[in-house]
């Protein structure tokens, strides 16, 4: 099944118009697409997983992909830096004029990285075209001053032109509106009367090399007076006398703030994208692991009679494994392969708990006061909520490292939403962390135990939601985060919490258990038989078939929804055309996304890890309305 999953994936990268590798800790490939060899005109045994980054480096600078120089320094550069696994984004022109926008990232806890090229050739031809159209044009009116004013007034960027001791000779109205001033205005300034120091601090170096004759185009954040800040893109060219003398130089800026964050986005989409695909793998697997795991473990702890070894062995393991059930649960609500489940939740209720859970592990220094305030009830999944805010006091904890106060307040936002605050009298944040707190892997506690999806996790949950999350922060100030969602409808009630009954049996009962996994199967067998069920067993939708129609007498059909060659929803599709009073409940790895649309409204799906009771209470409930349960243990 994994490598059916991962042969999907692989067909779908293949199709893709990026280049995408994926190397491990240990610079050895895992995955090259058809794209990358083309793109770089590779031979195909270096795409085969296992090759050395090193092997297609060298390949690179033997055929001049580097340019001139010693070739096994050229090799030992790029190794190094590959072996630092830091984020970055660079353009490379290769030999054949192909232009390449080259952007990798380290994957999670040191485990390799990934790289995404694109060829960007055409839009740097069409930028040149412009420069080259554009300078063509000042040249033209450089001997005519008014005609110059005219029409480069009439030009969407700033443009100017500074003499060699800085001073500025020529301003178009973009360029002298943009710091608060008119054209005449900043004529016979020199470059730090008009720019912002901020803006000065940045441009120095360019400024610098353009007086010494260089043609550069470069990328920076500007800061206006006031404080308005674009990103921007800027051209400079020198002014150069028939001697070759620098009399100054040209500077033509365009606002690229939209361009900026649409490419962003489309980063972070790509990445959420990523994540989704392997997280939904994942998930199988490991939820398997965790079925197999708590199904052993705790009928192990109803029967140890050492109540000392018990505690101190087996229920710290068991607790670890549900923690397990609960983070994959967290991955795929970050992915969004996992669907909400609103109701109204009040939260008095709602900060006692997340108190309970979190008191224990916060030290005798930090002090967590929860003060709900006058609000009605909140329209949100319970679990979610509850484990978003468990985030946020955690790093609220985490910021008060050597004592401080959190408070876990909420009041009425209006417009018929609530807001829930965490606020801690903290560290704070600077700036640049608080850009980069949503970013999928981004953690502060490096080498603490973060994961990075936690703040991740909120934000998807808040939008999903129907709400958003802000954060106010500043460094020696502390830390606000304002959780923002919508109100239950007027008089809906929140929801009762589960009642206590005695745990469903079926004694008697002859049960059809269907997976693939034959571990999962024995340890779901062996729970289900002591509560009483008989348990046939099937590893085949095919064989389960079989049975079906030999066996007279099964009770309950059980079955895994993903299998090789007949998957769970068919065979559940099957069964039901022979035998619609037959009850038949599903159990799944996966989020349900992967089977969204396929189930049958008579279906109940539990969600693995998933143990005897659960499946018990499903096949008791039958004829009630269909059972979708999240698979918490």
């Amino acid at each position: 099944m994994q490598t059916d999953i991962l042969g999907t994936l692989m067909t779908g990268l293949n199709r893709i118009d990026q280049a995408i590798t994926l190397f491990d800790a240990d610079l050895k490939l895992i995955f090259a697409n058809d794209r990358f060899l083309e793109l770089m005109e590779m031979p195909s045994r270096l795409g085969r997983p296992g090759t050395p980054f090193e092997a297609m480096v060298r390949w690179n600078a033997e055929h001049g992909e580097y340019g001139a120089g010693d070739l096994d320094l050229l090799v030992a550069e790029r190794v190094a830096a590959a072996r630092r696994f830091e984020a970055h984004t660079l353009e490379r022109t290769r030999p054949n004029g192909v232009v390449l926008k080259v952007s990798g990232w380290p994957l999670p806890d040191g485990g390799g990285f990934a790289t995404l090229y694109t060829d960007i050739t055409l839009q740097r031809r069409r930028e040149l075209e412009l420069e080259r159209r554009i300078l063509r044009r000042t040249e033209q009116l450089r001997r005519s001053d008014e005609r110059v004013r005219v029409i480069a007034n009439e030009v969407p960027a700033g443009i100017s032109y500074l003499d060699r001791g800085g001073v500025f000779r020529f301003a178009n109205r973009r360029f002298a509106a943009a710091y608060g001033l008119d054209p005449e205005q900043v004529v016979g300034r020199r470059d730090a009367e008009v720019l912002t120091p901020d803006t000065m601090a940045r441009v120095a170096e360019y400024f610098e090399r353009g007086a010494r004759g260089e043609a550069l185009a470069f990328d920076i954040p500007i800061t206006f007076p006031g404080g308005r800040r674009l990103e921007t893109r800027t051209l400079l060219r020198p002014d150069q006398a028939h001697d070759g003398t620098v009399l100054g130089f040209y500077l033509l800026t365009v606002n690229v703030t939209r361009e900026k964050e649409a490419a962003a986005a489309l980063m972070q989409a790509q990445k959420m994208e990523m994540l989704g695909q392997l997280s939904s793998g994942i998930a199988h697997d490991f939820n398997n692991l965790l079925t197999i795991i708590l199904g052993n473990l705790a009928p192990l702890r109803e029967r140890l009679d050492d109540e000392d070894m018990a505690a101190e062995m087996l229920d710290p393991a068991i607790r670890a494994g549900r923690r397990g059930a609960e983070l994959m649960r967290r991955l795929l609500a970050v992915a969004r392969r996992q669907p909400l489940s609103p109701e109204a939740v009040a939260l008095p209720e709602t900060f006692a708990g997340v108190a309970t859970l979190v008191r224990p592990g916060l030290g005798e220094d930090v002090r967590l006061l929860c003060e709900p305030g006058p609000t009605p009830p909140v329209h949100a999944d319970p679990a979610l909520l509850e484990t978003s805010l468990i985030n946020l006091v955690i790093n609220a904890a985490d910021a008060c490292a050597g004592g401080g106060t959190i408070r876990l307040s909420s009041a009425p936002a209006g417009d018929g939403a609530v807001e829930i605050r965490v606020a801690d009298d903290g560290a704070g944040m600077d700036a640049a962390t608080r850009a980069r707190l949503f970013e999928p892997f981004y953690s502060t506690k490096a080498g603490r135990g973060g994961t990075g999806l936690g703040l991740t996790m909120v934000r998807g949950f808040a939008a999903d939601s129907g709400g958003h999350v802000e954060v106010e922060s500043a460094p020696g100030r502390g830390t606000r985060v304002t959780l923002t969602l919508p109100a239950a409808p007027e008089g809906t009630a929140p929801a009762p919490g589960p009642a206590r009954v005695a745990p469903a049996r079926l004694d008697g009962r002859l049960v059809l258990l269907v997976d693939d996994d034959a571990e999962v199967r024995t340890t779901l067998s062996r729970n289900l038989v002591a509560i009483g069920a008989q348990v046939l067993e099937a590893e085949s939708g095919a064989e389960a078939l079989d049975l079906l129609a030999a066996v007279p007498g099964i009770g309950a059909l059980v079955s895994d929804v993903s299998m090789p060659g007949m998957d769970g929803v068919a065979l559940a599709r099957r069964v039901r055309t022979r035998d619609a009073g037959l009850p038949v409940v599903l159990i799944t790895g996966y989020g349900r996304d992967r089977i969204e649309g396929r189930l049958g409204e008579s279906l109940r799906l539990l969600r693995k890890p998933v143990e005897a009771a659960q499946i018990a209470a499903a096949i008791a409930s039958w004829g009630d309305a269909p059972v979708v349960a999240r698979g918490e243990t």
